[in-house]
């Protein structure tokens, strides 16, 4: 009998001598999350499928005013309220006055996938009106819809299995989301086969490429991305970043190349070492201004930074840098 997408995923880490995380608690209740504004749990359907999904609306949201919107993805076995606690990406909406959208999957993918979004075990069910990915740009625009949103300003952020499904999102819907994040995930079409435990090179960049350039239709441009890993990741192997760094340089380049643009370059054209005050050191590989890689020396799977609120603590590293704050710098040079 063929394994089921859970399993499969549990076998893959098993045979690593990993684990998938374990499930915990949901997340504490509203009133527990940071940031002076609201905070909603909402619905979606799509596709006859019920999505859940959280969000923040800053204190200081004004309705006059079009609001830049960040849609954050959690990883497998993470909720989003525990993925909204973690990231400490709240604050940050304050001070810039943007809504935060964490989506939630349906019944399928918080039952029989682990809470992954369906980019780790479905790839090619993520296109453009189908799966986990038509779900989320469907509740982009729900959000866009009901509260006054710039969508020119409006961007996709995900942290392992929300990395994977991230670099999908960017493929299929370049037209709704300026510029993508991928923590700790991998490139488009990649999959948990050879991203998930031991490096496989189960997948070749150049193709992958192709399939993403090919995926945007008449949408295609250039789509800005932020990349951040950990070089001691034992869950979704450092490689797998740095080969959707590559995949979106060369699917870029072929959009830049369309357009007669000069191309990304194949070598950083900025490489920046630093260090956070007694915590990791990182460096940050700038490709010119659409591309942007950081590596955070000696961080497992775990998001950059963030809160260090004992109850959300296997979900972060706060001894590294903060990933929501950089993310927040690369999409605000970024809008159509």
């Amino acid at each position: 009998m063929k394994p089921g997408p859970v399993r499969l995923l549990a076998l893959l880490l098993t045979a690593a001598g990993l684990s998938l995380p374990a499930p915990t608690a949901s997340a504490a209740p509203t009133s527990a999350f940071p940031g002076p504004g609201s905070y909603l749990h909402q619905s979606y359907d799509s596709a006859g499928d019920t999505y859940d999904y959280s969000l923040y609306i800053p204190a200081g949201y004004d309705p006059q005013q079009p609001s830049p919107l960040v849609v954050l993805l959690h990883g497998c076995n993470t909720t989003a309220d525990q993925r909204a606690r973690s990231s400490d990406f709240n604050p940050i909406a304050d001070q810039q006055h943007a809504l935060v959208l964490y989506p939630d999957g349906d019944a399928y993918d918080r039952l029989l996938n682990g809470r992954c979004w369906r980019a780790t075990t479905d790839p090619r069910g993520e296109t453009r009106d189908h799966g986990d990915a038509a779900a989320i740009a469907g509740m982009t625009r729900a959000v866009a819809a009901a509260w006054n949103v710039d969508t020119t300003r409006t961007y996709a952020l995900g942290m392992s299995a929300g990395g994977f499904e991230a670099s999908m999102l960017g493929a299929d819907y370049p037209d709704l989301y300026a510029a993508i994040g991928v923590h700790s995930g991998a490139a488009y079409g990649r999959g948990a086969v050879g991203c998930l435990g031991p490096y496989l090179p189960t997948a070749d960049t150049a193709d992958l490429a192709q399939q993403a350039f090919a995926q945007m239709g008449p949408r295609r441009r250039p789509v800005p991305v932020i990349l951040f890993h950990g070089d001691a990741d034992p869950v979704v192997p450092y490689q797998c970043g740095r080969q959707a760094l590559e995949q979106w340089r060369q699917t870029d380049n072929l959009a830049l190349t369309a357009q007669g643009l000069p191309a990304v370059p194949d070598q950083p054209t900025q490489l920046t070492d630093a260090a956070v005050p007694g915590g990791r050191t990182y460096t940050v590989a700038d490709y010119g201004t659409l591309l942007e890689f950081w590596t955070v020396h000696g961080m497992a799977h775990k998001w950059s930074g963030g809160s260090d609120d004992p109850a959300v603590a296997q979900y972060g590293d706060p001894t590294g840098p903060d990933a929501s704050a950089a993310a927040w710098q690369f999409f605000s040079r970024h809008h159509p």
